[in-house]
């Protein structure tokens, strides 16, 4: 796919504008900027920023999350830990619980937090190796590191990378660097500031200074994401004036939108048909309502529309270069009106051409199949009698909408900038 400069110019300056006006609303909003200019220690960070996550304006959005069940069984934790991990579950969740349960019940931390934190790290990849860490929880050594700072509860030998790639060695050192961050929150805000964040899993990404609360959310959704495998609770439904009750396409609501059909792409070339969910890699993607599969394939790019292709040849094209939307798949739903909703960006598809799906039913997976610089997501398209509408008009408050992000704010004012 033949990209051209000012494809490339944007893409850049959008994500370069993303991150400068994060910073800058960071430091618009620290706390105690006067404590901040006496801190006790040299500010302990991580060496790289952390990957950019999209933030919510105002943290009261958010719903109260879950509480984690009381007494834990052990066996649906483990299946709940396999599905949260997707497909490394079978192998690394399965073998890993026991001692992600032992580790969170030996440093008095959530279990499902530390689980969160497991994929939000290093996607369940007990053998990563970064430079921005190492192992399950992908431990970052020079992120305790501080002159004066105070010292971490890990010995030196446990910071040797053999013992960090050992899951169980790993999962107890992170578990009781978690810990120390929990206990450390409140008085760690009061004198290194930082930008407004919900708990203390913001400081086992960031250190001392936190300057974004957008990798918090995702680990804060993957914990309520596994929470209800665990609880097998039933998906919340809502009714439309379409004549359907639908659910959400992603677990764990609310999920937080980015953006909304008709905003800019290509540097003005077409607008958006749909909304984005913000969305993890490999995560389960889910018909909204019942319905036929009457599109599974890919966007070749160049207008070329290719027939439906099938689910177990549909992996070679999950490294080719695509056109908008890559793989996807399009659903019409039974209403008295031609209700379609389509699902795109997918890694892979596990349904066909023709096949009946029922509500909540996992048809795919989140990819980045057509995506050039974006972070994760779900597009998610809904079409009624054949015209784009809003999907955050029927999904209601299993999204956050747009206009909550920082990252709307920016477009909006980089849209005026240009006008």
């Amino acid at each position: 796919m033949k990209i051209d400069a000012r494809q490339i110019d944007d893409a850049v300056g959008y994500f370069a504008g993303l991150l400068r006006f994060t910073l800058v609303v960071a430091s618009v909003l620290v706390v105690g900027t006067a404590a901040a200019e006496a801190r006790p220690w040299e500010t302990r960070h991580p060496a790289r920023e952390p990957t950019p996550a999209h933030q919510l304006r105002t943290l009261s959005t958010w719903p109260a999350e879950p509480a984690s069940p009381t007494a834990i069984d052990a066996e649906r934790f483990r299946a709940s830990l396999v599905h949260l991990c997707g497909r490394r579950g079978e192998t690394v969740g399965a073998s890993v619980s026991d001692d992600l349960l032992a580790a969170a019940n030996s440093s008095q931390v959530d279990p499902f937090l530390l689980a969160a934190l497991v994929l939000f790290q290093s996607a369940c990849n007990p053998a990563l190796t970064s430079p921005t860490g190492a192992g399950l929880l992908r431990i970052d050594r020079d992120l305790y590191v501080g002159a004066g700072a105070p010292k971490p509860p890990v010995e030196k030998s446990e910071w040797a990378l053999t013992n960090l790639l050992d899951p169980k060695q790993n999962l107890s050192v992170g578990a009781r660097l978690l810990k120390m961050w929990q206990d450390a929150h409140p008085t760690l805000d009061e004198q290194f500031g930082g930008v407004p964040h919900r708990s203390a899993v913001a400081h086992f990404v960031w250190g001392d200074d936190v300057r974004s609360s957008g990798q918090e959310d995702l680990i804060l959704t993957a914990r309520r994401r596994m929470i209800l495998s665990y609880s097998a609770a039933p998906d919340e439904t809502r009714d439309t004036s379409l004549g359907i009750k639908i659910v959400s396409p992603l677990e764990g609501n609310p999920r937080v939108a980015t953006s909304g059909p008709g905003e800019e792409r290509d540097g003005g070339a077409r607008r958006h048909r749909g909304l984005d969910i913000t969305a993890t890699i490999g995560e389960p993607v889910r018909a909204i309502a019942d319905g036929v599969v009457i599109y599974a394939g890919a966007n070749m790019g160049k207008k070329v529309r290719v027939d439906s292709i099938p689910p177990d040849k549909i992996g070679r094209y999950t490294n080719r270069q695509l056109g908008a939307g890559g793989i996807y798949v399009c659903i019409q739903h039974d209403s008295d009106r031609k209700v379609v909703s389509c699902y795109m960006h997918l890694s892979t598809y596990r349904i066909a051409d023709g096949d009946r799906v029922t509500q909540g039913e996992t048809i795919g997976f989140v990819g980045r199949t057509g995506v050039r610089v974006s972070p994760p997501h779900l597009h998610l398209e809904i079409r009624v009698d054949d015209r784009f509408t809003n999907p955050c008009r029927y999904l209601s408050d299993l999204v956050i909408p747009p206009k909550a992000t920082m990252t709307y704010r920016y477009v909006m004012k980089r849209a005026r900038l240009r006008a």
